[in-house]
């Protein structure tokens, strides 16, 4: 991951993420390429705050899992191999060890919903390369002052399109959660060979609103943040920050509706869903309000 961001502009271009992200949804993103919003719908209000909003200062790479096929028209991340020898062959064991940790945390959460059938959740995530996608991070490096004045960000706060993410961050920090009931964001402490599990916004649909959706920022490490007497001063540069996401969801296809057992309406209701609504048709849209610009 900190290869890839390493690598000069030129040889990231070549695989920059095309225009109509919501039917390639692959490729490098340059810093300014992506708006992460909420509750948000209507693309020009998305274009009004674009240009009001501080800009997040990330990249980051969407990657697609590279033994799937694929309509054509998106960028050949195979051309990294020249500049990152290996990269396939890593790819490659990433999406299936992650795939393979995917139907175990399915397992789980089946368990935890008291579905007889632990795999229940697990059929529907076949084939690999239609259910899953992954997001690196690059979090640039920059002084404390302008995150706590509000004229810089990382990454807006947001809840994740699929059905649950794993993290896997770095040990700099600066992951923070909702804490819906103080109604205040809490940070997420790195903790070394951990992976954290996010519920998102189709495991929601399906259990019903009995989870929520985790809404979630990304901003300057605690330690700046929230430090005492002794702490970084502002002025300081902070660390780059670096994170591996994998995203699992419902075959693209599937029908977005309560899982067994769930049919009673739970407390939470981030969303308001059509009906009979696609995998494919959620992700698409949201897809399309964070990357695809509208002219106005």
């Amino acid at each position: 991951c900190k290869k890839f961001f390493d690598l000069p502009l030129a040889v990231k271009n070549l695989v920059h993420i095309p225009p109509d992200a919501s039917k390639h949804f692959e490729g490098w993103t340059a810093v300014g390429d992506a708006f992460s919003s909420q509750g948000i719908w209507d693309p020009e209000d998305i274009e009004r705050l674009r240009k009001e909003k501080p800009t997040e200062l990330k990249e980051a790479i969407e990657i697609r899992d590279p033994c799937g096929k694929y309509p054509p028209g998106g960028p050949d991340l195979n051309v990294l191999e020249e500049h990152l020898p290996g990269y396939v062959d890593f790819l490659k064991k990433w999406f299936a060890a992650c795939f393979k940790q995917s139907l175990e945390n399915m397992r789980l959460v089946c368990e935890m919903l008291g579905i007889e059938d632990v795999d229940y959740i697990g059929k529907t995530f076949e084939p690999r390369h239609m259910c899953t996608h992954s997001t690196w991070n690059y979090f640039l490096g920059m002084p404390l002052s302008p995150l706590t004045s509000g004229s810089a960000n990382r990454l807006n706060e947001h809840t994740d399109y699929g059905q649950f993410t794993m993290l896997f961050q770095d040990m700099e920090g600066g992951l923070e959660i909702h804490d819906y009931e103080a109604n205040i964001y809490r940070p997420v402490p790195p903790i070394k060979g951990a992976m954290i599990v996010q519920v998102g916004d189709l495991l929601e649909k399906q259990t019903n609103g009995r989870w929520r959706s985790a809404l979630h920022r990304v901003t300057a490490p605690s330690r700046y943040m929230y430090g005492g007497e002794g702490s970084p001063a502002a002025e300081d540069a902070l660390v780059r920050r670096h994170s591996l996401v994998f995203f699992g969801h419902l075959n693209l296809d599937r029908i977005i509706e309560p899982l067994p057992g769930c049919e009673k309406q739970g407390k939470f209701n981030t969303f308001e869903w059509k009906n009979r609504v696609t995998a494919r048709e959620w992700m698409a849209r949201r897809v399309e309000l964070e990357y695809e610009r509208k002219n106005m």
